[in-house]
């Protein structure tokens, strides 16, 4: 997480409320609190009120990053298919503390599957997909009935693997009014620090 800087390009669509788009750039390099900056939001300089907002939220998210999958990876899994040049694995459950949302750990109602790409000189992870296996509530006023994420990776600096692409969708409820959220999240400018 801290051996790349980068540019994270975020749209949020979800139900009742017009789509919004978010251009953010990461750099380690830089002291701890200053690390993100929100660059625009659908195209525009972002308010000051905009970037107080990310600036708060981004003091408890972590940093998207090929090495999340080692705090999992190697768990008890299943080989679920097999070609000459890639295995996925499937994953019942996740440990504790990998699925965050808000205060809740989603972790124990999430599964999870993980192509790995064989045809290099080290097996990569290129493709991860989380699921839940339940319906789950966040807070008293807010249910989720669904969600997933799709995770891709590619080659990036030196050649080792960065992560390129994430997509969040998810149903619930908030409030008892049930609704959609889809995060498509997209990496760029990646380099190493």
């Amino acid at each position: 997480p801290t051996g790349y800087a980068f540019t994270q390009t975020t749209r949020v669509e979800r139900t009742g409320a017009a789509a919004k788009t978010f251009v953010s750039r990461y750099d380690p390099a830089r002291a701890v609190g200053q690390r993100w900056t929100l660059v625009f939001v659908d195209g525009k300089a972002p308010s000051a009120k905009e970037a107080a907002s990310a600036a708060k939220a981004t003091k408890a998210q972590d940093v998207p990053s090929y090495a999340e999958i080692a705090k999992w990876f190697g768990g008890p899994a299943t080989r679920i298919a097999q070609t000459p040049t890639s295995v996925t694995y499937r994953f019942a459950r996740l440990p504790k503390g990998i699925v965050k949302m808000g205060k809740h750990d989603a972790s124990a109602d999430t599964s999870a599957e993980a192509t790995v790409d064989l045809s290099g000189r080290a097996p990569v992870v290129t493709r991860v997909r989380f699921a839940s296996t339940t319906a789950f509530r966040m807070a008293l006023v807010v249910k989720v009935e669904r969600y997933g994420v799709v995770t891709t990776y590619r080659p990036g600096p030196d050649s080792h693997p960065v992560i390129d692409a994430a997509t969040v969708e998810m149903a619930g409820s908030v409030l008892g009014k049930a609704g959609t959220m889809t995060v498509r999240t997209s990496f760029a400018e990646m380099r190493s620090v």
